[in-house]
């Protein structure tokens, strides 16, 4: 069954961002973290798996159509996060990831991603990683390799005759979103610290003062602020702003999805391919697709400050345009989906805590404006929220 995905952002209002010269109050014992996207599940996770005790809330559950973390590839490999601590966060999410990954999780997949260059690049500061066996190859050296390790890639003629002569290929983790945010819940919800849970509350907060009231009221003395994109009016913070995802979803296991298909390629492995120079993409309309649990993720937009709700007709054929460059046959295959998703995007991530609230005897920690990089850095960021909030 074929759906539409249209994600409504929401306003919130509230006090401005705090200086950091007032006194921080004694460690927190019980703590209300507020949102559950990947980065406020993970981050309760991590506080309780210190033993402190949390109430979590959230106006939607983690894999309503409106949470970004629920819609997004999944794909580990930082994206459009300039903060100069995110290869530490990204470093302690891939830790984890194949650890997940090695004692056979099944939300955590392991596959070769291919990005395509017309030069050489000097490589990321992250793909250091042994884990990652980050290669920058020729097109000939990629495609010889691809044949010997029984890796699909889109059409070598098409590659070369629109001038890319290079690639990054390395081996990230993707994780399928909707079942790892599924997962982290049910172990929140089971936890024995687990004081509080309601992630329906149709809510959504004006002010942060409403937000430690609320806390109050739990019995908390502490508050994790997770609300994504919800922060911009939580927090009166104007640097923080949406940036607009488009996606299609094809079934991944159709047999007849790939244009080249035959009884021949079944044994060929998915790849996760990306293109962000002219002619298929660029900066901001990125080529791409990311195997995703039973679905290839087609994509895309990164669109800052584009508010529209839903896919429109332009974008739904430059979606099928990337899908065909990429080998899908999409006269024979109509997506199963598509959705649009706003990231949160800050030039600086807030992950520090609120020294003006924190007079108040409760201590408020922030934790957002990951950009594209959520599903890569959360568990980094979730233990250094956790560690802001319980330090003395």
């Amino acid at each position: 069954q074929k759906y539409l995905w249209c994600v409504i952002s929401f306003s919130l209002h509230l006090s401005p961002i705090s200086d950091t010269n007032t006194r921080i109050s004694s460690m927190a014992s019980k703590v209300l973290v507020v949102g559950s996207g990947v980065i406020g599940l993970r981050t309760a996770l991590e506080l309780l798996r210190k033993n402190v005790r949390v109430c979590l809330i959230s106006p939607k559950t983690p894999t309503n159509v409106s949470t970004t973390s629920m819609g997004a590839g999944g794909l580990w490999m930082p994206f459009h996060c300039d903060d100069t601590r995110v290869d530490g966060w990204a470093l302690s999410t891939l830790d984890e990831l194949t650890t997940q990954h090695a004692s056979s999780d099944r939300n955590v997949e392991v596959v070769p991603k291919v990005s395509f260059k017309r030069q050489l690049m000097e490589p990321p500061t992250w793909s250091k990683s042994s884990f990652l066996q980050f290669q920058q190859l020729d097109v000939d050296s990629l495609y010889k390799y691809a044949s010997q390790n029984n890796i699909r890639l889109p059409r070598r003629e098409t590659i070369e005759n629109a001038g890319y002569t290079h690639a990054w290929l390395f081996h990230p983790p993707i994780v399928d979103a909707p079942n790892a945010l599924d997962a982290m819940l049910q172990e929140i919800t089971l936890h024995k610290h687990a004081n509080f849970i309601d992630v329906e509350t149709n809510k959504y907060f004006k002010t942060m003062n409403e937000i430690v009231t609320e806390a109050s009221a739990l019995g908390c003395d502490g508050v994790v602020n997770c609300t994504g994109l919800g922060s911009r009016a939580l927090c009166l913070d104007e640097a923080l702003v949406g940036a607009r995802g488009v996606l299609l979803d094809y079934d991944r296991y159709n047999p007849s999805l790939w244009r080249e298909a035959s009884k021949d390629d079944t044994h060929l492995k998915d790849s996760a391919v990306t293109i962000e120079e002219k002619p298929f993409g660029s900066e901001t309309t990125p080529c791409y697709m990311i195997p995703r649990g039973d679905i290839i993720v087609v994509g895309g937009t990164y669109l800052v400050g584009d508010e529209e709700e839903c896919v429109r007709e332009s974008e739904r054929e430059m979606l099928l345009r990337n899908a065909q460059t990429l080998g899908i046959d999409t006269a024979n295959n109509d997506p199963v989906g598509e959705w649009v998703g706003f990231r949160p995007y800050r030039s600086s991530v807030r992950l520090e805590i609120d020294n003006d609230l924190t007079q108040s005897g409760m201590r408020v920690v922030h934790n957002y404006g990951f950009g594209g990089s959520g599903w890569t850095v959360y568990v980094g960021a979730a233990k250094e929220a956790a560690s802001l909030i319980t330090r003395t």
